[in-house]
């Protein structure tokens, strides 16, 4: 069994080469995706593909072979080191309490003397904490210069087996995509115009992107309706249909979707071939250029839609319409969309 942690200093002698590593770990960031918020440091991680290799039994953990990138942040040129293990890695699990869970975690400290962290040590040993029981157990916090490898639910004495929960931290390479497990992860990054987060709590796994103006994700964005009182356009769900989604718009990309349904909230009377403003798309979702979306037939009567670079909505008949009861004309934005 091998446990590597590298780059560290060789010592000279028995064939060794005598080197600094923390030339080669400042050099290597070059290579590392971004979001640590350390210049010369990548953000921690296992690498990608890597599954549930952390297990726990009533009495015994273990971490199997796996790869990570640990950046312990003790110095702001530290850089990272690459850390593996090519077999398993067990330890004890203490006995759980008799009336009340515990939280335990399971981590990796970088010791590396030769780089000023004040550790004595040049190892990267796993180790294992235990929590405190409770009856809302919370894992303890994680020590300084660590890597939280997973969290190990232990229920009291009779209650059942320990569980698992792997750290989800993925590391990338410098222009790779940042697997995240959610909007906290997402916000844990230091984030730079440019850089794409592939969403992993989301079906489909979206990408989020990061450009000057923030995120361009999939949270949708309402639609504005024309001032009045009361206003002439409301979502449609509220006045049509209370299963329909608000009208709003998510953003993955440059691809803009439309979401939701707007319909009439007033009676309300259309002339013939005449534009008429239904909502408004909000900054960052509008189109590149004024952008059709379909024809509809809304309480039978067909029109054109569409989409100006100002965010407009609009609509035009081509007959008049007599006056239509609150709700009648309905302008559903599923399945619609457009390139910003």
């Amino acid at each position: 069994m091998t446990i590597t942690c590298q780059p560290m200093d060789a010592a000279e002698g028995l064939d060794l080469p005598a080197y600094s590593a923390s030339n080669e770990r400042q050099a290597d960031a070059v290579t590392y995706g971004g979001g640590s918020g350390l210049p010369l440091a990548a953000r921690s991680g296992f690498r990608p593909g890597t599954g549930n290799v952390l297990t726990a039994s009533s009495t015994t953990w273990t971490l199997q072979p796996c790869a990570i990138m640990i950046s312990p942040k003790a110095a702001t040129a530290q850089g990272s080191y690459r850390w593996a293990t090519d077999a398993n890695l067990t330890g004890a699990i203490i006995a759980a309490n008799a009336t009340l869970p515990r939280k335990d975690i399971v981590y990796i400290q970088v010791n590396d003397s030769s780089s000023g962290d004040g550790s004595g040590g040049l190892n990267a040993p796993p180790v294992y904490l235990a929590g405190t029981p409770s009856a809302t157990p919370e894992a303890p916090d994680l020590p300084e210069r660590s890597f939280l490898i997973g969290t190990i639910t232990v229920p009291q004495v009779g209650a059942g087996s320990p569980t698992v929960v792997r750290n989800p931290a993925v590391f990338v390479s410098a222009g790779g995509i940042q697997p995240v497990s959610g909007l906290t992860e997402r916000g844990e990054l230091s984030a730079y115009d440019g850089l794409v987060v592939r969403r992993m709590d989301l079906p489909g796994r979206p990408l989020d992107v990061r450009d000057a103006t923030g995120w361009q994700d999939e949270t949708p964005a309402p639609i504005t309706f024309a001032a009045g009182s009361p206003p002439e356009y409301r979502n449609a769900g509220t006045y049509y249909d209370a299963t329909l989604a608000d009208a709003a718009v998510t953003r993955n990309g440059r691809r803009i979707s439309g979401q939701g349904a707007i319909a009439n909230n007033v009676a309300i009377t259309f002339l013939a071939n005449t534009e008429y403003i239904i909502g408004t798309v909000p900054a960052g979702y509008r189109p590149a250029t004024r952008s059709p979306l379909f024809q509809v037939a809304p309480g039978g009567y067909v029109c054109n839609m569409w989409v100006t670079i100002g965010g407009q909505i609009r609509v035009s008949f081509f007959v008049p319409v007599p006056s239509q009861a609150i709700g009648k004309m309905l302008w559903p934005l599923d399945g619609t969309g457009w390139n910003g």
